[in-house]
């Protein structure tokens, strides 16, 4: 999980902080346009997450070998590093995995930059935006949930799921209530995928609760998740 995201840029601050007043604007009508009142209201929570952002200029003290980064990449970075002006700070990212939001909301907002380059924290590698977008374009974005400009509608008896998640563990739920007087052998499954089907049949939890109590990462928690809906509907 990335907790925090930097894009440096070349552009000037006053250039930048526009784009990115602007493209607030838009993404906020974005999600006016495609879903209704009552759905935004169902998503409140998904979308109140997406990471706060703001603009500053490139921190007089910040120098490029501070930076982890890939030795062959080194040339064209510090080249393009010592040409940016200014940053957006990404704070608090949620988990890229689970929030459909943040991923059509970084990549609609990468979409308006030539280039820039990317710097998410810890010891990971500065790299080009090119690359990152690349690194993300498999993650579900917004458009994952419309069908003709609509939610994909699923019937529950506790909230209405309004992620890509949410719909699959209704899923698993679901097969495990059709088995509920089956024997089922979980020894078939792989030690991560039993896991999974452990902690999801002491109680009904949502889906960020059942996923911290797996302990999984959220790759092997999103494999694991599909791997035992089809486990279960072989049934």
């Amino acid at each position: 999980m990335m907790k925090s995201l930097t894009i440096y840029s070349r552009l000037k601050v006053s250039d930048l902080d526009l784009l990115v007043e602007d493209f607030k604007i838009r993404f906020d009508q974005e999600l006016k346009d495609s879903f209704s009142d009552e759905e935004l209201k169902l998503m409140e929570p998904k979308i109140d997450s997406i990471a706060a952002i703001y603009v500053q200029p490139i921190i007089s003290e910040l120098a490029f070998d501070d930076f982890y980064f890939n030795p062959k990449d080194e040339n064209a970075l510090r080249e393009f590093f010592d040409q940016c002006q200014s940053a957006i700070v990404f704070e608090n990212m949620p988990f890229l995995e689970s929030n459909i939001f943040q991923v059509s909301y970084l990549q609609e907002l990468l979409g308006l930059f030539e280039e820039g380059l990317i710097d998410r924290g810890g010891i990971s590698n500065l790299i080009f935006k090119s690359e990152f977008m690349n690194e993300i374009k498999n993650y579900k974005g917004i458009d994952t949930l419309l069908v003709n400009n609509r939610i994909i509608e699923r019937p529950s008896k506790t909230a209405l799921p309004v992620d890509p998640i949410d719909f699959l563990v209704q899923d698993v739920y679901a097969e495990l209530l059709r088995l509920r007087d089956q024997n089922i052998n979980p020894a078939e499954l792989p030690p991560k995928v039993q896991k999974i089907l452990q902690a999801i049949k002491d109680e009904k939890l949502d889906p960020q609760t059942l996923f911290s109590k797996t302990g999984l990462n959220p790759k092997d928690f999103d494999d694991g998740l599909e791997k035992l809906k089809f486990w279960l509907k072989r049934k």
